[in-house]
């Protein structure tokens, strides 16, 4: 199966930026819960329920609703796949090594460890919905 190189190159995107994902994530998670307890709602100066306004934040926002769904494709991913693809998640997008360190540090031949990565970038690729394997 061949994959478009900017599909290819978006899916590695997102490993690359998975802990960043998480990080602004939780951060904008953080923010919300915490903010003012009242909103205005435009043209009126009653508060609105600040409750019901901080969940539809939290569930409805474009930038929850991506990152929700690149960490969970990423995380089901990996426990999808095994070991060697966990850890080479971690050398390559987590730690931003080299191919050739990240190959060395696993103690794999080169060819196993671009079958590797393909794999893993299939298998996201597929859970974000961006690649189709009938």
């Amino acid at each position: 199966m061949r994959i478009n190189k900017p599909v290819f190159k978006y899916i590695e995107y997102e490993l690359y930026n998975y802990d960043e994902i998480k990080k602004e994530l939780t951060w904008y998670r953080e923010a919300i819960l915490e903010g003012t307890p009242y909103v205005e709602v435009s043209g009126n100066s009653q508060p609105s329920d600040s409750t019901a306004s901080k969940v539809m934040r939290l569930t409805s926002t474009s930038f929850v609703i991506q990152s929700e769904r690149v960490i969970n494709a990423v995380d089901k991913s990996l426990s999808i796949l095994g070991d060697k693809h966990r850890e080479l998640f971690e050398w390559k997008y987590q730690k931003g090594l080299p191919w050739q360190e990240v190959a060395l540090e696993m103690g794999i031949s080169d060819r196993t460890y671009f079958r590797l990565r393909r794999e893993l970038v299939i298998t996201v690729g597929q859970q974000l919905g961006v690649i189709n394997i009938e």
